[in-house]
């Protein structure tokens, strides 16, 4: 098995990040999102993804809690994009 590194991954997406793919994923993103105050949501970088999250704002839920966001950024080994 070979090991590629992560700035040598083939890229899919029009961003310099690697954005959710998952409309579960983009789901528990948006919907924490909406339901704060202090924060706002940036549609996406890549226009292929948009339908997505305009598909998950318009389901809003509630707020998804801390262990579920804690688990999607472990799970899909997440890091700050600005710092």
């Amino acid at each position: 098995m070979q090991v590629v590194a992560k700035s040598e991954r083939q890229r899919y997406h029009t961003t310099q990040y690697a954005p959710l793919e998952d409309q579960a994923d983009i789901d528990l993103a948006v919907h924490w999102v909406l339901e704060r105050t202090d924060v706002f949501l940036n549609t996406v970088g890549d226009i292929e993804l948009l339908s997505r999250v305009l598909d998950a704002a318009s389901r809003l839920q509630a707020r998804p809690g801390d262990d579920e966001m804690e688990h999607l950024l472990e799970e899909r080994n997440m890091t700050l994009l600005f710092v």
